[in-house]
């Protein structure tokens, strides 16, 4: 017989890993963070219209009817796309006009042989518009991710300063090379779309703005001094080479004890942060200076046009040899004591006038709403709907390295590292 001190003996083992506490003490926790112990996971976006720019908006009223009255930021509110379909409904009228005073037999036209003609073109269209979009939504992805990668490089430059305790004002300067290299790639893009004259005009501007700057606050990164403006006024690639300034000014203080040496790994990684956000600079250049071939997108819009006017002729054909044989139809009925009864009723006239007006408007508008929005994502920077947020952006990362400065200069309950000891 065992003894009674084993009987009572319970076997660590086999008791679970979760104590029957264990369950109840994670959910209180979880309540001291989530108040509401409803939907935890995530947050409900409210159901009104929210859209700030082209990524920062909702999508829970885009599931319902209330698409129908957002025209901000959207292809619908573009003048040019309503322009060019009232050209196309002139060209229909006057093909109206004419069928309808230039041929008295409606019998004589038959608009089913234009319609043959934009069933194969819309063949071809169909998959050089579906090309282009995507082309054109890709590079506007990879500019997106390049100024992504570009300011998060910044920010692990400034933290690793910070957690070297390298001095505030080489660190500074080093972090506001960064950030002027931002400032003058969001400038250069902005340049593509204007002439020479407006181009210096705009470079010489920031460059005024950059000296006149105030250096306090989320400002203390955005400034530049008049001999460095003097430096890069006839430098070509001004964004990329402002990390050549990081680079020599983090081997200085290398040299000088404040951060570490060369041969070690930490010198290395932070080196690396400088190639990675020149790395990123390539790629926001190219996304936006590699453009899809021009014979490609210029027989694209040749085609686009030309389809469009074809459906304009053969809604114009339509109509016209319509309303003729409807007024045929009503001469006959008046003035004929005997009517034809092989004639087309008015009734099956209309239903063709409906029926080519819906397809003749609806495809031309879609045609020419897909092919200006592909042009619009292509150049984010020369357009207000798809342009890229890179001034909100900007303004996130300086308040970001404004407050980590203020962080990493007063930590709650340490004393800041200090790399060198001097």
């Amino acid at each position: 017989m065992p003894p009674e001190e084993d009987q009572d003996f319970e076997d660590p083992e086999a008791q679970p890993l979760l104590g029957p506490g264990t369950r109840g003490e994670s959910a209180s926790v979880l309540d001291l963070v989530w108040q509401d112990t409803t939907d935890r996971d995530f947050g409900r976006e409210y159901d009104e219209v929210h859209v700030e720019d082209a990524m920062t908006y909702h999508t829970t009223f885009l599931k319902g009817w209330n698409v129908f009255f957002v025209l901000k930021n959207t292809i619908w509110a573009q003048q040019a796309l309503w322009l060019m379909m009232a050209r196309l409904l002139a060209m229909s009228l006057l093909v109206t006009i004419l069928t309808y005073l230039f041929m008295p037999d409606p019998n004589h036209v038959n608009s089913a042989k234009f319609r043959e003609i934009t069933s194969v073109m819309n063949i071809f269209l169909g998959l050089m518009l579906s090309f282009f979009l995507t082309e054109s939504v890709k590079r506007w992805c990879h500019c997106i991710d390049g100024f992504m990668g570009l300011f998060n490089s910044i920010r692990n430059l400034s933290m690793q300063f910070h957690a070297l305790g390298a001095p505030a004002d080489h660190s500074r300067s080093c972090i506001r090379y960064g950030v002027l290299s931002s400032i003058t790639l969001i400038n250069d893009l902005k340049l593509m779309a204007m002439d020479e004259d407006e181009q210096q005009k705009s470079l010489d501007g920031l460059w005024e703005r950059l000296i006149n700057s105030t250096r306090a606050g989320s400002n203390r990164f955005c400034y530049a001094t008049v001999e460095e403006k003097e430096m890069m006024r006839n430098v070509h690639d001004i964004p990329g080479l402002m990390w050549v300034w990081c680079g020599s000014l983090i081997g200085r203080m290398s040299q000088d004890g404040e951060v570490p040496p060369m041969p070690s790994p930490t010198y290395g990684r932070i080196l690396d942060l400088c190639q990675q956000a020149q790395m990123n600079i390539k790629q926001v250049r190219c996304s936006m200076f590699v453009k899809t071939p021009f014979v490609y997108v210029h027989t694209l819009a040749t085609l686009v046009h030309v389809t469009n006017g074809l459906f304009a002729i053969a809604l114009g054909l339509t109509v016209g040899s319509s309303i003729e044989g409807i007024v045929e139809h009503a001469q006959s009925w008046w003035y004929e004591t005997e009517p034809d009864p092989t004639a087309t009723l008015p009734a099956e006239k209309w239903q063709i006038i409906i029926i080519e007006v819906i397809k003749c408007t609806v495809a031309p508008t879609l045609y020419q709403a897909f092919f200006m929005l592909g042009c619009s994502v292509s150049c984010p920077f020369s357009d207000e709907n798809s342009a890229v947020p890179v001034n909100r952006m900007l303004r996130s990362l300086c308040d970001d390295l404004s407050d980590s400065e203020k962080l990493a200069l007063c930590p709650p309950s340490w004393e800041p590292p200090r790399f060198s000891k001097t």
